[in-house]
Order: C-alpha cells, then sequence, then structure tokens
C-alpha cells in the first residue's frame, strides 16, 4: 500500500501542473492551432432544457488531452470522463471526432464561456458561450392583487416580471361585450396609470408578460371602485285601493352595499309583522339592487309617506314615496238637447210640372209656420229641428232654357236658407 500510495502521487502531480497551466496560459493561447474544427460561439437554450456544447477534433489529434472547463474555469470532464460532481453534465459522442459536452435540466446559473481544450502545441482552445433564456414570471409580491380605489380618483396597477430576455408587459380588461373576453387597454408596461376612474372601469384587469420564450404567464388584478349611495324611484306617488295589496320599490347603486331601509314617517315598518309587511332585496347589477317593500291588505293609516333609505361609508341618501287612496272617478252627467218637431205639409199635393215651383209649408208645435218654394230637382227633410235640404244638382240635364238661370240661383237661395238657419 506504501509503495502504491509513492507511485500515485507523482501522476496526481503531473495533472495538476497540467490544469494549472490550462487554467492560466488559456486565455492567452485561445482560438490558436488547427485541431479543433471552427464551431458556433453562441449556443443559446432555454432553462430547463438541454443544453449541448459541440466540441470535435481531428483524428490525427485523438490521442492528445481534450478538456473541458466551465466559465468558473473547473476542469469538467477529460475525454469521456466526467470530473466534476454534477450529474447533469456528461460527455456524449454521437461520431468519431465528437466530443460534445451535454447539460440537461440547465440553470440560469449555468450561463457562461465554457471551453474545449487539446493538449497540442501550442494550446488549442475554442470558446463556446452559453446563452440560457428564463421564461417570464411574474413577482407576486411586488404586484398588485385586489386594488380597491374611490370614485373619480387614480389608480395604479403594478405587474413585475422577470426573465432573460426581459419581457414585455401588456395590459387587458376583462369584459363580457368583446367575444374574446377581453380588450387591449393603455400602453406597454409593468405600470397602469387609471386617472378619474369611474364605476363603470371598475372589474378585472389582465396582465400578460411575454419575453418570446414559452409560456407566456398572466395576472388578473381586481379593482373594486367605491361610491355613496344612489336612489331612483319608479314613481313617485302611487295609488291603491283598500283591503288591496301593493308594493313599493327603490333602486339603489351603492359600492359597497350598506344599509337599505324603508321607513313610514320616521318609523321603520315592523318587519316581524310578517302577515301585513314583508321586505324583498334583489340584485340587479354589480352594484345595483331593488329595495321592495310589500304591503298586504292597506288599510287607511297605511296611507302616507314612505322612505327609502341607504348609507355606506361613504355617504347617506333617501328619497321619499306618497302611497295614497285610489278612488274610481265617477264620470259625469250626459246632458240632454231638446229637439222641436216639424210637420211638413204639401201646398200643391204632388210635384210642380213643367217647372214650375212647388210651395211648402213647415208647422212647428207652438203654431207658428213658414212657406217655402221647392223645385222639383229638391227633397225638405226635417229632422231634430233642423230642417236639412238636400240639392240634386240636375240643371246640366235641362234643356238649355232661358229658365235654367233662375232654377240654378232659386235652388242655391234655397240650399243656404234652410242649412245655415
Amino acid at each position: 500500500m506504501l509503495l502504491r500510495a509513492k507511485t500515485t502521487l507523482p501522476i496526481c502531480g503531473i495533472w495538476l501542473m497540467y490544469f494549472s497551466c490550462v487554467f492560466f496560459c488559456g486565455q492567452a493561447l485561445s482560438d490558436m492551432g488547427e485541431a479543433i474544427e471552427d464551431i458556433p460561439i453562441n449556443v443559446t437554450v432555454a432553462e430547463g432544457k438541454t443544453a449541448i456544447l459541440p466540441c470535435r477534433v481531428d483524428d490525427t489529434y485523438d490521442d492528445q488531452m481534450i478538456v473541458w472547463m466551465n466559465p468558473k474555469r473547473i476542469v469538467v470532464s477529460h475525454k469521456e470522463s466526467r470530473y466534476i460532481n454534477d450529474p447533469r453534465m456528461s460527455i456524449e459522442r454521437p461520431f468519431m471526432g465528437d466530443y460534445n459536452l451535454h447539460i440537461r435540466s440547465v440553470k440560469y446559473e449555468d450561463r457562461g464561456d465554457y471551453m474545449c481544450t487539446i493538449n497540442t502545441r501550442p494550446v488549442t482552445i475554442k470558446r463556446i458561450r452559453l446563452i440560457v433564456q428564463v421564461p417570464s414570471r411574474i413577482l407576486d409580491y411586488s404586484s398588485s392583487n385586489i386594488v380597491t380605489v374611490r370614485e373619480r380618483s387614480d389608480v395604479e396597477l403594478v405587474c413585475n416580471a422577470t426573465g432573460v430576455p426581459p419581457p414585455t408587459i401588456t395590459w387587458y380588461r376583462r369584459t363580457d361585450e368583446n367575444p374574446q373576453g377581453r380588450e387591449r387597454v393603455g400602453n406597454e408596461g409593468e405600470v397602469l396609470v387609471i386617472r378619474n376612474i369611474s364605476r363603470y372601469c371598475g372589474g378585472i384587469y389582465e396582465c400578460m408578460a411575454f419575453n418570446g420564450v414559452p409560456p407566456a404567464v398572466q395576472r388578473q388584478i381586481e379593482v373594486k371602485v367605491q361610491f355613496k349611495p344612489e336612489i331612483r324611484l319608479l314613481n313617485k306617488r302611487m295609488g291603491q285601493y283598500l283591503d288591496k295589496e301593493t308594493m313599493l320599490e327603490c333602486i339603489i347603486t351603492a359600492s359597497p352595499q350598506g344599509s337599505n331601509v324603508w321607513r313610514f314617517g320616521n318609523v321603520q315598518p315592523d318587519m316581524k309583522e310578517g302577515w301585513k309587511y314583508h321586505l324583498e332585496v334583489f340584485e340587479d347589477s354589480k352594484y345595483t339592487v331593488s329595495l321592495t317593500l310589500r304591503i298586504k291588505n292597506v288599510r287607511p293609516e297605511d296611507f302616507g309617506i314612505y322612505t327609502c333609505e341607504a348609507a355606506n361609508q361613504l355617504g347617506h341618501a333617501k328619497k321619499d314615496m306618497e302611497l295614497y287612496e285610489y278612488i274610481v272617478p265617477t264620470p259625469p252627467p250626459v246632458t240632454t238637447v231638446a229637439t222641436t218637431p216639424y210637420r211638413v205639409q204639401d201646398n200643391d199635393g204632388g210635384n210642380g210640372q213643367d217647372g214650375r215651383l212647388e210651395t211648402v209649408t213647415l208647422f212647428s208645435p207652438n203654431g207658428e209656420s213658414a212657406q217655402i218654394h221647392k223645385s222639383s230637382d229638391t227633397q225638405i227633410l226635417g229632422q231634430f229641428g233642423t230642417a236639412n235640404v238636400r240639392i240634386s244638382n240636375t240643371c246640366s240635364t235641362i234643356i238649355a232654357t232661358k229658365n235654367l238661370f233662375i232654377y240654378c240661383i232659386l235652388s242655391y237661395i234655397l240650399y243656404v236658407v234652410f242649412v245655415t238657419s
């Protein structure tokens, strides 16, 4: 055992001297000689993948010492033998002259310049720079999560992300109107500023970080906008019959929702009287509720002014509604108009001949009478105390004689007298 130790010590010293020489002289002897073929300088790989650093040697130098060193100038391997205690690294030789360094599950700390050296005179060194890309990551501790802000103020949403290369951060807002479920908002960057925010700008915002290395990562930030209550009444006055059921409704918009009540005068209706009062709350939308007071069997003492009140930590609001008794209106009496009947007597007893005028006498109940003349084409009708005269224009059918003009004038006079009287 002692003899073996003595023979081993010089060998270890030789190895130590060699690696020291490579370490101190590697920079000065970079890219000298022709034993190693020209290979790419940069190798880019994503974190977690396998990095392959190629190193090919001519067959004439295959019996030389071929050594890999990491960026910290620590010997990784000698030919196929691995010297470093890292099971992720190994030497793979797919072909005769290949001495490729494989690094599995590569880490960001593995980045840097690796050297493949061959013991030639002078020593040949080839550097390969390993570039490790890191997918984007959003830092939870320095990014916004839930943001509560008062309406009409400014708000900043923060989304801090890391990655190699540095990621680009894009902002979106989740909406129901967009078929894709979100819309682009703001500019690229880690901070999204919303100035003079309103209740309609609240909701879910999303930041997406991506640097070209899959996958892209997203983070959702909820924005809660607070404001004091607002009350809207469907009508300010409501009528109802006695002994009927009625409902008083008011619509309250607030964030957050606080205390919402109905009052009758200065007293809140006793909801324990379930047989008479019942309060119902319906959620209409994100910020809006409907508050309904149901009153069964309305009595005279139930008529009056009711008040809808709402309050939260930001303010208070109220509005009044009047409940009154509804009485069926009585229709006004129908007025009648007295009519005066007339009796018509034909004085000639027949129709006139040869264009002669006929005389007609009208008798009223009080004994008064009046005589009028009619032509053969005129009809006198008595109805409701009014003599209606209908003129049939036959002037165009009478033979053109000297009496044509007289007939037309007389017919027109009769029409005017009886219609306008």
